[in-house]
């Protein structure tokens, strides 16, 4: 079974390896007149996303520090909640011999739902205090 997924990831990852090089390899060649309109184009361009995303950056981690324990309890609501319903699952296919084993994902998604809920619900006085 490993063989089947090995050899196209190896494709994948050479075709990534290669893609990536290739503007390197681009920027160390000699430049003509076309290149350098389109190097200068792209490098405004660049400019422009790296601004964006220092931006995007800064804002959302404004966002997250006010809202840290709401989304501390999120997560964490979500994986205890998700546990217990893949656990309860489990146990109920072992008890009726793997009969209810494929409630076992659906089971884990209502666990994890229900307790993103209860773990958002507890985060949120913390992190407004003043309301």
């Amino acid at each position: 079974m490993r063989h089947r997924t090995g050899r196209p990831l190896a494709a994948a990852g050479f075709a990534t390896l290669v893609l990536m090089a290739a503007p390197v390899a681009q920027a160390a060649s000699p430049t003509s007149e076309g290149r350098a309109e389109w190097r200068g184009w792209l490098s405004d361009s660049a400019d422009g996303l790296r601004d964006g995303a220092e931006r995007a950056i800064i804002l959302g981690g404004a966002l997250l520090y006010q809202n840290r324990h709401t989304v501390a309890g999120l997560t964490l609501g979500c994986l205890a909640g998700g546990a217990v319903g893949a656990t309860g699952a489990v146990a109920a296919g072992a008890a009726t011999g793997g009969a209810a084993l494929p409630a076992t994902g659906p089971a884990a998604a209502l666990g994890c739902a229900l307790g993103a809920a209860a773990g958002g619900a507890m985060g949120r006085p913390l992190d407004q205090p003043m309301e």
